[in-house]
């Protein structure tokens, strides 16, 4: 029980992380936060568990979903 809250405070330290340097460098938090995750992935190597794996697919389709309502913010402002 104690990895999984480990794991869960790695995870939720990274959005802040990734939030700073977003900040700091002012460029799009839609390509810092793949970064810092690919970054963080690979240099802790942590196992992937069930509510990582729903967590990253219901990521991905909100995240799909704004991008394609920002590139057509005209279609939706006409209905």
């Amino acid at each position: 029980m104690e990895e999984f809250w480990l794991q869960a405070l790695i995870r939720f330290t990274l959005a802040p992380i990734s939030s700073l340097i977003f900040f700091g460098l002012a460029i799009s938090a839609a390509l810092i936060d793949p970064i810092v995750g690919i970054v963080a992935g690979n240099a802790i190597h942590s196992d992937v568990t069930p509510w990582v794996n729903f967590l990253a697919s219901f990521g991905a389709v909100i995240f799909n979903f704004l991008a394609g309502a920002e590139l057509e913010s005209e279609v939706i402002k006409a209905y």
